[in-house]
């Protein structure tokens, strides 16, 4: 019998592994035995120690191998201690680890996830086509044009009786399963759900808000009548904690994670690579990265790419180090200033341009890491201290002996990406083709950022530095290429290129492409494009511009239009100020369209001060960084999160707490926001919607005179 690994999870009370397979006949489970081992490297006469005393605590058939226990380096003396008992693996850990201190021992594979653990000892991988009978695939995970299986999908949603912000004392009204809703006496609506779920046998259950609330909201109403909501296709869920965390400067909050047995409960509100890439997404992820559907669909791509790491190295015969240290290697001051550089920019040209090409590079960052050889056991290795590949300005050596394990995993998932880009076209797969390059597009976009991240497994900051290294010296370089075909460089940012004028864009992108081995490609070419100054110094801001293609799109970055902080009425004034500047063909009618825009910001004015605007269309989100008693000053989102306190609610650091402004001068809490979930006819602070209003209008015509002070003194004389 044939069928895809659908999940895969310990039985941590059989010590066995449990596999969900899906066929055309349905789902079916199969257990399979699995020992995981953990390895101690120390000197000889210290491992023979440590297996005695081992065999002491019961730790038995603990034994001595070579194996490889960093990147680059020659087989060392490990042993390799079997865990009987899955629930005791980081217990046992610890205790060696106790026991090593001075730096007599280090540790290898204690992290590890166990689905990752099988699947590596089995030759399998989720979402793979495999024998059922014999546990053998019968798929390759790097296949691209690969078969997928018909998952049968449950839309879920409850609704409840209450205000404000449900919760779990919240009566359940009723429950909605795709196009069925379930009412009725709530015991009766809870049993007849998991009726329904057992007839329909869903492979996926897709919730919004299902980890945070709908699951444990569902169970918790089952208790009280003394029944357990099973979703799953066997007892019990498997769950944990939630949790706030820092990433690319922003604080970002995960809730915990209520995942079923045997069936596939994707959150999409918790999911961001279903977010951007949808199912396909996610399957080629859980593919690529041997990490079940369920779980994939809650981590980030950041740890897909660790987990590929992770897969490549032990393919090698590497062991995976726990508690890395791996310091930062010493540099004078005068090497600090060379490597500590980051991406290369030039500063935008505020204003308005017309006739403008982008450009840029395919993944600039992983081409540069697969070309250049880049990785932990490559820079400065001992094998070649004479190499000819120099880092360009830090002055670093390249292997020329060995492929590096970040290079080998980049590379097929660049050829995939590449592959799928060409193929969105194809009548019968280009959209699921796309979806999958998307879901790629990301993974390629933190791979750059772990190799400087100091607890990434295979993380260097040395690694980090070359990077940056070449990408400022190919887009230095690149720049002098456009200028000497007569092209004005207008904006340039780590791996793309604004250029005005000039003569043939296609060869200059051939001939640059040619140059670094990098595909150059064309983003497309701008009717007008204007690049935004930042508010605080006036100059041009990195990431802030609008611009109308010449196919009639718009692309926007940096202004509220984009952004998740402003009410939709200030997303909505730009977008129709936007529409009416499209109609501009070039700089010049541009100019002559302002005034139309500027009539626009007047209509949605005068709606705001007449008093009618729904509160829809006036809630703030703001992103919240500290807890409600770490805040030292009064504003309008520690109002809105007093409000939620006074109701017995506290936010986490990295959620967003929503609010309607009601009087912006009151050092009232009650009196100044209304948090969302508690919104009334409590009408709004017209003025300052009108202020808002002004600034979303001045974000977009302030390099043509039109500052937010001007935009208020027209305002004002408009009034009197």
């Amino acid at each position: 019998m044939r069928g895809w690994v659908l999940d895969c999870y310990p039985d941590m009370d059989a010590d066995r592994m449990v596999l969900w397979f899906k066929t055309p006949g349905g789902a079916v489970r199969v257990v399979d035995d699995m020992t995981p081992h953990i390895y101690v490297h120390s000197s000889r006469e210290r491992l023979d120690k440590l297996k005695n005393d081992l065999a002491m605590i019961g730790v038995k058939d603990a034994e001595r191998e070579k194996r490889r226990i960093s990147l680059g380096d020659d087989e060392k003396d490990v042993l390799a201690v079997p865990v009987r008992e899955y629930a005791s693996l980081q217990s046992l850990a610890a205790t060696i680890d106790s026991w090593g201190r001075y730096r007599e021992h280090s540790l290898y594979n204690v992290d590890l996830r166990m689905d990752q653990r099988y699947f590596l000892h089995k030759g399998l991988f989720a979402m793979g086509l495999a024998e059922i009978d014999g546990l053998r695939s019968l798929d390759a995970w790097r296949r691209i044009d690969y078969p997928v299986p018909m998952l049968k999908g449950l839309e879920l949603g409850v609704k409840v009786r209450g205000t404000g912000i449900p919760t779990m004392d919240d009566p359940l009204i009723s429950i909605s399963a795709n196009s069925i809703t379930l009412d009725g006496p709530e015991d009766a609506v809870l049993e007849e759900f998991m009726s329904l779920v057992r007839e329909e046998d869903p492979d996926i259950i897709y919730t919004d808000k299902g980890d945070s609330f709908v699951l444990p909201y569902l169970q918790h109403r089952a208790s009280l009548h003394g029944m357990n909501m099973e979703l799953g296709r066997e007892r019990g869920e498997r769950t944990s904690r939630g949790k706030s965390y820092f990433t690319y400067g922003r604080i970002v909050y995960k809730p915990p994670a209520h995942k079923l047995r045997g069936r596939v409960h994707i959150d999409r509100e918790a999911s961001f690579t279903y977010g951007e890439a949808g199912l396909p997404g996610l399957i080629e992820m859980s593919r690529l990265s041997h990490i079940p559907l369920q779980d994939i669909s809650r981590l980030s791509p950041g740890s897909a790419i660790s987990a590929m790491q992770v897969n490549e190295a032990v393919r090698s015969g590497h062991l995976i180090r726990w508690k890395k240290n791996l310091p930062e290697g010493f540099k004078t001051a005068g090497a600090l200033i060379a490597c500590d550089r980051g991406g290369f920019i030039y500063e935008p040209r505020v204003g308005l341009h017309d006739d403008v090409w982008e450009v840029d590079f395919f993944s600039l960052y992983p081409s540069i890491m697969v070309r250049h050889n880049i990785s932990p056991e490559t820079l400065n290795c001992a094998c070649c201290p004479r190499s000819p590949l120099i880092v360009p300005e830090i002055g670093y050596r390249i292997c020329e002996k060995r492929t590096g394990l970040i290079p080998r995993v980049l590379e097929p998932i660049l050829n995939r990406r590449r592959v799928y880009k060409s193929m969105k076209d194809d009548p019968r797969k280009g959209a699921n083709y796309q979806l999958r390059a998307k879901a790629l597009k990301w993974v390629l976009v933190t791979c750059f950022g772990y190799t400087g991240y100091r607890n990434a497994r295979f993380g260097r900051i040395e690694c980090h530095e070359s990077i940056t290294a070449y990408g400022r010296d190919i887009l230095v370089r690149s720049a002098r290429i456009a200028e000497s075909r007569g092209f004005e460089v207008l904006h340039g940012i780590v791996d793309s290129l604004w250029l005005h004028g000039g003569g043939d864009i296609h060869r200059l992108c051939d001939e640059i492409s040619a140059e670094f081995g990098i595909p150059l490609n064309i983003e497309g070419r701008y009717r007008w494009i204007v690049f935004l100054p930042s508010v605080s110094t006036g100059v041009g801001a990195l990431n802030r511009y609008y611009g109308l293609f010449d196919d009639g799109e718009l692309k926007l970055r940096g202004i509220a239009a984009r952004r998740r902080d402003a009410p939709a009425i200030v997303e909505e004034l730009q977008q129709e100020m936007l529409q009416c500047l499209s109609q501009a063909g070039n700089a010049q009618e541009f100019i002559d369209t302002v005034p139309e825009a500027l009539l626009v910001m007047d209509d949605y004015a005068a709606e705001l001060r007449g008093g009618g605007v729904a509160a829809e269309r006036l809630i703030v989100r703001k992103r919240i960084s500290r807890r409600l008693e770490e805040h030292t000053r009064f504003n309008d989102p520690v109002a809105a999160l007093r409000q939620l306190h006074d109701r017995g609610f506290e936010l986490e650091p990295g959620q967003s707490v929503e609010y309607v402004i009601l009087d912006s001068g009151s050092g009232r809490s009650w009196d100044r926001v209304r948090a969302a979930p508690f919104l009334a006819d409590d009408g709004y602070d017209r003025e300052k919607y009108v202020e808002l209003v002004h600034r979303g209008a001045a974000e977009l015509l302030s390099p043509f005179g039109w500052s937010f002070q001007r935009i208020r003194g027209r305002d004002g004389s408009q009034r009197r």
